[in-house]
């Protein structure tokens, strides 16, 4: 069996988005994005958190479609007969 690569990008970028939604919102590519506010931004905790909360669904995607992807390239086991 083949190795796996397991890749992970965080970044934390300044915008001008509406910080009233604090739930994780799934992009077009596939990412996960949440605006927080800038007094969330400047506390490590918050900014912890709000990492947290968009990696959840991110990870489990991901996850999802890794386990999806294995199951249809291993050939199914026939019943002993």
């Amino acid at each position: 069996m083949g190795k796996y690569k397991v890749k992970v990008n965080i970044e934390l970028i300044e915008c001008n988005d509406d910080a009233k939604e604090h739930d994780p919102i799934k992009e077009k590519n596939g990412g996960f994005t949440m605006t927080i506010s800038e007094q969330d931004a400047i506390s490590i905790d918050n900014c912890e958190r709000a990492v947290l909360m968009a990696a959840h669904p991110a990870i489990r995607d991901a996850i999802s479609k890794h386990l999806s992807d294995i199951s249809k390239k291993k050939p199914l086991k026939k019943p002993d007969q």
